[in-house]
């Protein structure tokens, strides 16, 4: 990206800033509501209070930013302007809907017989799509053929089928028209959402972002394309094998592809942090590097959660669990939490100051946030992530409460520098020249 996050193809800074705004107010009240959760989370993952906070913070927080940061990158790496402004609006207020009925839904009970469900359901199918016809008729337009580009489009329809088979899902509790269980469907739906639009998603942009920002150049973009086909051919593979034969052999074979597939991704951004010209790293750059750590935490316990090993039989749930708190809250979380630091304040600036540059002493980027305010987040973030993995594996419930109260301590420093950012008010001096 020659002009950095800057273009002439951006939209409208109303576009993408409410998405950033809520998904900040989501990540609080989910880590609030982690606290009253706490007994449950060490002992179940399928509980409809559990499912309730996930799906805050998968929809509400992590999907949230991601659309909104999805607005202001697909025009700049693709090189296109965004297709509709509006059904980005619209999409953002049927996300909002879905997410509140859904956890009211979930928290209610397992699945919630009145309408709440159906209401949350069908507001998110149309949250999703609105968005993937923003993004694939935006891709159409562009004539940057780039890998990058090819793994974005792609999260996109596994995303539409997430959630769409999220759907079937809870239509077939009520109506029974596929002669399955429905904790296999769930199994799918889990990993579609996580290998196929999460991981496709994050690979796709991250090799765009990670190297620009470590200022790294000449990188072997083999490994991403090796990357593509094995991940998709692995992911592909699982939901065919889950649903069909879930044969213990096979699966193994299956995840170790898919895990081949990521960790072309990490030598990647290995090689470019090694090459990097910025040699110091800022607080958003060592969040993201606290991400790729948990990445391989993810890995390791999303193989041992596929395969399910006999000797380890006992502790099936607790690494469940491991797999779900692992990428949620410790791959994607801190992957949002250090980039948002390297989006936002460019996106704000360009707005405040782009035209003035040359007339006018300006701020930095990194001057409209608390630089203190982000290191204390690191820190309290690193603190409530190892602290609820410890209460999980020890199954003590203080621990996993102790750990929420410092997710809320996080969640209120980002939100703090988000709004920070978001209302930042205009300061110009006159050049001395």
């Amino acid at each position: 990206m020659k002009a950095g996050l800057s273009t002439k193809n951006a939209p409208s800074p109303n576009v993408v800033l409410p998405h950033y705004a809520f998904g900040a107010i989501a990540f609080l009240v989910a880590s609030v509501l982690l606290f009253f959760t706490a007994g449950d989370i060490i002992n179940s993952y399928l509980g409809g209070r559990i499912l309730g906070v996930a799906h805050i913070l998968i929809l509400g927080w992590i999907t949230m930013i991601i659309f909104g940061a999805l607005y202001q990158l697909i025009p700049v790496v693709m090189e296109v302007r965004l297709f509709s402004e509006i059904l980005a609006h619209i999409s953002l207020y049927s996300l909002i809907l879905g997410t509140i009925f859904l956890y009211w839904s979930f928290w209610d009970s397992y699945i919630s017989t009145d309408l709440s469900m159906e209401i949350g359901g069908t507001a998110i199918f149309i949250s999703v799509i609105l968005f993937v016809v923003n993004a694939l008729m935006s891709a159409q337009k562009t004539k940057q053929k780039t890998i990058e580009n090819t793994f974005i489009i792609t999260s996109a329809f596994w995303l539409l089928f997430t959630v769409s088979l999220g759907i079937l899902i809870v239509l077939n509790v009520f109506y029974k028209f596929i002669d399955k269980n429905n904790l296999e469907l769930l199994k799918i739906h889990v990993n579609s959402g996580i290998i196929g639009w999460f991981m496709m998603l994050v690979i796709g942009v991250g090799s765009k972002l990670l190297p620009m920002f470590f200022i790294a150049h000449k990188l072997n973009r083999n490994y991403l394309r090796i990357s593509y086909i094995l991940t998709n051919f692995g992911h592909l593979a699982l939901a065919v094998s889950l649903y069909f034969f879930p044969n213990k052999y096979l699966l193994t074979v299956i995840a170790l592809t898919i895990i081949s597939g990521i960790l072309f991704f990490v030598k990647y951004n290995y090689d470019a942090y090694k090459m990097r010209l910025r040699k110091k790293l800022d607080v958003g750059m060592k969040l993201t590097v606290v991400a790729f750590l948990f990445l391989f935490l993810t890995i390791i316990s999303g193989f041992l959660s596929i395969i399910k090993p006999d000797f380890l039989e006992k502790i099936h749930i607790s690494i469940n669990i491991i797999y779900g708190i692992s990428l949620i809250l410790g791959f994607l979380t801190s992957l949002i939490l250090g980039q948002m630091y390297k989006t936002l304040p460019f996106i704000i600036w360009l707005k405040k100051y782009g035209n003035k540059v040359g007339k006018f002493k300006v701020p930095m980027p990194a001057d409209l946030y608390s630089k203190k305010v982000a290191n204390l987040h690191y820190y309290s973030f690193v603190v409530a992530i190892v602290l609820i993995l410890i209460g999980i594996i020890t199954k003590i419930e203080m621990v996993v409460q102790i750990s929420a109260v410092a997710f809320v301590i996080t969640a209120s420093l980002y939100g703090y520098n988000t709004f920070k950012i978001i209302f930042h008010k205009e300061k110009l001096e006159k050049n001395d020249e």
